[in-house]
């Protein structure tokens, strides 16, 4: 009887064993991803006007332990890169068999290194998460991602006139600028000039500005670039104010970005002492001036008085002999 009973006992400890493994798996690992799509890289949020990045990045641990889930997450990114900061929970706890989300808000603070970094070197970022609890089993884990600052187009023209005004008929010589305020290689890929109300003014040279790249400005020691070009009123031109627009087509975004200035014209001839830039003779004006002199010897007082005595002497004579 007691060996029956014994039997019976061992096959119900025995039947009961699965049920113990079902209920305490061996595989009760904890997991860390990315909530965040960062395959293959990811797009951080730039506003380019002031040279800021504002961007959030989300990543779960889901726990499938009957306990809570203690983690300290760290943020590092490869090679010193210092141009973004951080903000997360150094310390997280996930509840017992739940899948839960956290944050890390991405920010910058200066403006020039945000615009100095070059768009095609990505921000490697990496993030760990390690059990805090005593006794925690298992290695820290981690997940990464590839960051990019976006491109951002911004060429900017600017004019400073070295001369106020220019003679009809002449030429003056200025230079536009062209500031690539982007954070990427630029070019201009049309320069056009609009004038108004001074159809007999010429805006020469801008063709020689375009489709040539342009390095970012003041970003390691590059400078704008510089376009010649040429003010030249016809000698008709009349006395008066000209006003022009620079008109300048990005080839990064296509945006048109314009500078204005205007330019005196004097028809007199007067303005070109008061020029400091260079300036020269429209091909329109060579040879259409004269000074009213004239290539034959002028005649003197004495050679004009001995004439007349010499008239007069022989009328005298045709008179006696009538």
């Amino acid at each position: 009887m007691k060996y029956a009973a014994c039997l019976l006992i061992s096959c119900i400890l025995v039947a009961m064993l699965p049920l113990g493994h079902a209920q305490f798996p061996a595989n009760n690992e904890w997991e860390f991803g990315w909530d965040t799509d960062v395959e293959p890289s990811y797009d951080l949020e730039l506003d380019g006007d002031k040279w800021e990045i504002e961007d959030t990045l989300v990543f779960y641990v889901d726990n499938p332990r009957l306990n809570d889930l203690s983690l300290t997450i760290t943020v590092e990114f490869e090679n010193d890169v210092d141009v973004l900061e951080t903000s997360y929970s150094e310390s997280i706890s996930v509840g017992s068999q739940s899948n839960e989300t956290f944050s890390i808000e991405l920010s910058t603070s200066d403006a020039e290194k945000v615009r100095s970094h070059s768009p095609s070197e990505k921000i490697a970022m990496i993030v760990t998460a390690e059990e805090s609890a005593a006794g925690g089993a298992g290695s820290p884990k981690e997940i990464d991602a590839d960051l990019n600052v976006p491109r951002y187009h911004k060429l900017l023209p600017e004019v400073s006139l070295v001369a106020s005004s220019v003679d009809a008929g002449t030429w003056i010589e200025e230079t536009l600028l062209l500031n690539n305020m982007g954070n990427t290689v630029d070019a201009a890929s049309k320069i056009e000039a609009d004038i108004r109300n001074c159809p007999l003014l010429e805006i020469e040279g801008l063709e020689s500005g375009e489709n040539t790249q342009i390095q970012p400005t003041d970003v390691n020691g590059n400078q704008p670039a510089e376009v010649s070009f040429r003010i030249s009123p016809s000698t008709a031109h009349a006395s008066k104010t000209c006003e022009v627009t620079m008109i300048v087509t990005s080839e990064g975004n296509g945006m048109e970005r314009s500078v204005s200035f205007s330019i005196d014209v004097d028809a007199s001839g007067g303005s070109q002492n008061s020029n400091n830039g260079d300036t020269g003779s429209s091909s329109s004006n060579s040879g259409s001036e004269s000074d009213g002199s004239s290539a034959l010897p002028a005649l003197g007082p004495q050679t004009v008085i001995f004439s007349l005595g010499l008239l007069a002497l022989l009328r005298r004579n045709r008179l006696d002999v009538c």
